[in-house]
């Protein structure tokens, strides 16, 4: 479902949102285009940029979040019901918002526990379930923008349950909120547990504007057999140039770069994917992007 992501992702509900609308079609970023020229200089900006990162990287408050905390891949991740694939009328309400609450929400107080395979867990406290549901309904009041407008869902109860995600410490089992939806076999479910706040106040990437030209920062980073596929959304939709990296022992800093040429955004975003090489195996180290951002979560 990441692959399919067409957006600067900067608030975690924008993440979340564009999930979402991921769902019916690919809406993968586009390859690179432009020719190799992995030869042209990085700017210096960037590299003493992607310098200061690394170096404030050990010991840091986000970096003993990822080794000893619960940092997921996604805040706020939330799980959809497989209905919507064959029930067009109950997406296009979920996506508008058109959702009425007939139940009583469970407590927002007390704490939930996130357990990890090798056998720890961590209590952290429950987010409100009157917050999802604000969530849910945060575009009711706009123009309806997808058929059939007219649809409506209503929310039947609201229970705890559990999810598997996927964290800096491997798959984790978390608490979610379970809204059930009437006329749905399954319940949509939202991660029910805080992040620590060296997560929430950190920014996913550093915009375009604050960057050399050429520069763009990464959001989304994949293993692949020749190195790490990136993904970057270009402020001034650029094509993609092969990407740099700046490595120590613990950390690996990917620089995006771009042509600096502007060109057309495309409707749906401006989505670009490129290769990053490095010089020894990845091993255990971070992949962190030029906010300082963990952005490749490996898989178990």
């Amino acid at each position: 479902m990441l692959r399919r992501l067409r957006t600067a992702a900067l608030p975690i509900i924008a993440l979340a949102v564009l999930t979402v609308l991921a769902v019916p079609g690919d809406t993968a970023p586009a390859p690179a285009a432009a020719p190799d020229q992995s030869d042209v200089p990085v700017p210096g900006g960037a590299l003493e940029r992607a310098r200061q990162v690394a170096e404030a990287w050990p010991g840091s408050a986000m970096g003993q979040s990822w080794q000893s905390g619960y940092f997921p891949q996604r805040e706020g991740q939330f799980w959809l019901p497989k209905d919507f694939s064959q029930n067009d009328g109950a997406f296009a309400a979920f996506l508008g918002g058109r959702i009425a609450l007939e139940t009583g929400l469970p407590p927002a107080s007390g704490t939930g526990t996130v357990s990890f395979a090798d056998g720890t867990s961590i209590a952290l406290p429950l987010t409100d379930p009157r917050a999802a549901y604000g969530e849910l309904v945060r575009y009711r009041d706009n123009p309806c923008t997808r058929e059939p407008c007219d649809t409506r869902l209503t929310v039947t109860a609201v229970r705890p349950g559990t999810r598997p995600q996927l964290t800096s410490r491997g798959t984790a089992t978390v608490p979610v909120w379970e809204f059930r939806f009437a006329g749905l076999d399954e319940p949509y479910a939202v991660a029910a547990v805080e992040v620590e706040s060296a997560q929430k106040s950190a920014r996913y990437t550093v915009p375009g504007e604050d960057l050399p030209t050429g520069i763009a920062d990464v959001l989304l980073a994949f293993h692949d057999e020749k190195g790490l596929e990136g993904v970057m959304y270009p402020h001034d939709c650029a094509d993609a140039l092969p990407g740099a990296v700046y490595e120590t022992a613990d950390v690996l800093v990917l620089i995006g770069r771009t042509t600096g040429r502007p060109t057309d955004c495309e409707p749906n975003g401006a989505g670009r994917s490129t290769l990053f090489r490095f010089t020894r195996p990845l091993g255990d180290r971070v992949v962190l992007n030029l906010a300082g951002r963990p952005i490749y979560f490996p898989e178990d």
